[in-house]
């Protein structure tokens, strides 16, 4: 089968290559993988800045439909539309396992990092993992629902939203437009996005024809007179940081207002960033880091794509075939793009 494969460590290394069909276990299917997003741990994958243990097939914001079941699996059949979590190889029997909490495992080994993914014509899948897709989502559409889960863990799971509060989104990525549009959702009275000037051509004009109620160039406009005065001066209720920037997560801490949430989920550069650490401690900030996803994300998801409470169309700008991947990062890289998903026929 055809496959993008991180073939060996250092920048670069990354070609389409025929391998093997992936060999199944007893409580394993095998997935024909139909759509792949491209998300920024892979283009970080390309760079060599992000963990992984090659050689290994990226991609992992995948949809597909079953072609073989494993003799152990029960409740799935051949030509089911399914999604998939993450959490391959964790244990079953750990603390965070029993809770609910798998992505936390401390064996768990994500498809697309350290074990192969899904930027290829089939993937395996522990049974467990597997979601249904509604039959009013094509599969590019569903190949957002691992992006958005991620989205929906860190901001509805940990962070949560509340009827009438504002919410300041740092980031106008793929996952920062969907929790703008999430928080809306939920009943936010506002919510503000930010981006800087790479972002005008796309995607904050996206934010505002997504409807959302602020889309804020922070390199244009001052982003703190602006919440001070939505807020009468008090502060955003939640502050959700997605950008990664580290002078974004030092302002999130400073925009939150007095007993306000803050939300962590970008992914900064560096293992250390500096953190306004006392002004947060004497607003009694509530902080909350997250990765992943669990299984209440995914379907909270899937509910709200199947409802059309959020359409997954509006974030996919670009459909590409997976030969054309070298394109799709570069429009992922550049700012072209909001979500670029590769098609698999």
């Amino acid at each position: 089968m055809q496959a993008l494969v991180k073939r060996a460590r250092g920048p670069g290394n990354l070609e389409l290559r025929d391998i093997p069909v992936p060999q199944m276990a007893p409580d394993e299917v095998l997935i024909r993988v139909r759509a792949c997003g491209i998300c920024g741990s892979d283009l970080k994958i390309q760079d060599d800045q992000h963990p992984y243990t090659p050689p290994v097939v990226i991609g992992h914001e995948f949809a597909g439909q079953i072609v073989k079941v494993g003799g152990d699996v029960k409740g799935w059949a051949k030509g089911d539309r399914v999604v998939s979590e993450q959490h391959t190889h964790a244990c079953g029997h750990c603390r965070q396992c029993l809770t609910g909490n798998a992505f936390a495992c401390a064996s768990k080994r994500s498809p697309g990092y350290f074990t192969d993914g899904a930027f290829a014509e089939f993937i395996k899948i522990p049974a467990w993992l597997l979601h249904r897709i509604p039959d009013n989502l094509s599969f590019v559409e569903a190949a957002l629902s691992e992006p958005a889960a991620v989205a929906a863990h860190g901001v509805l799971d940990r962070t949560g939203i509340g009827p009438e509060d504002v919410v300041l989104v740092l980031g106008c990525g793929p996952i920062g437009l969907v929790a703008a549009k999430m928080a809306q959702a939920e009943g936010a009275a506002k919510v503000i996005v930010t981006g800087i000037d790479r972002d005008e051509e796309v995607r904050l004009p996206k934010a505002r024809e997504l409807g959302i109620d602020h889309a804020v160039n922070v390199m244009r406009a001052d982003l703190a007179a602006l919440v001070e005065d939505l807020t009468r001066g008090e502060g955003a209720d939640v502050v959700i940081e997605l950008s990664g920037a580290p002078p974004a997560i030092t302002q999130a801490f400073q925009l939150a207002r007095r007993l306000g949430r803050v939300g962590i989920i970008g992914q900064p550069p560096t293992d250390e960033v500096a953190i306004p650490y006392r002004e947060a401690l004497f607003r009694a900030l509530t902080v909350s880091f997250s990765y992943s996803s669990k299984y209440t994300s995914w379907e909270r998801v899937l509910s709200l794509f199947e409802r059309g409470a959020i359409r997954p169309a509006q974030f996919i700008s670009h459909v590409l075939p997976l030969d054309e991947w070298e394109r799709g990062f570069d429009l992922s890289r550049s700012g072209e793009a909001v979500k670029v998903v590769l098609e698999l026929e």
